[in-house]
């Protein structure tokens, strides 16, 4: 179980990844082979995608991934390269924050609003952002903490 939980974004955002190739081969083949494209395809593959996205981005945050300019960060030395690590770090997590805050209000915003196509409510699509942006920031939380438990050199 520990198993899945530390690899949950790689295993749902797969999982999602092919219900969107299957929902889009899907349409294609009626689209062109039946000549009877499915209404909702593309609404919920949108949908799906969203949530495959911030998937990818909380793996990535876990794995350290995401991209910062290694030239310049290589060029200072170890110390600054340690503070300027953390004030970043530090700096993600509020805008992970303030994703989650301004996600939620955007989700409740559209909670009566409908996905026609799909016969659902906006707000399921809207509230990735905040569950996920609270994914994300736990993720790096927990980067972090083991990276000074472990005392992990900046690279």
């Amino acid at each position: 179980m520990k198993k899945f939980f530390r690899n949950i974004e790689e295993i749902i955002g797969a999982s999602l990844l092919i219900a969107v190739l299957i929902v889009l081969a899907t349409q294609i083949f009626s689209r062109q082979v039946l000549d009877a494209p499915i209404t909702w395809s593309e609404q919920l593959a949108r949908f799906l995608f969203v949530y495959v996205a911030y998937f990818a981005i909380s793996s990535e945050i876990k794995s350290d991934g995401h991209v910062r300019i290694e030239f310049f960060f290589e060029k200072l030395p170890v110390k600054v390269r340690i503070i300027v690590h953390y004030i970043f770090q530090v700096m993600m997590a509020g805008v992970l924050i303030l994703l989650g805050y301004i996600g939620f209000e955007m989700a409740m915003r559209k909670f009566p609003v409908e996905i026609v196509s799909l016969n659902i409510s906006y707000v399921y699509m809207y509230m990735a952002l905040p569950i996920l942006s609270l994914l994300m920031l736990y993720r790096l939380i927990e980067k972090n903490i083991k990276d000074i438990k472990h005392k992990k050199e900046v690279e």
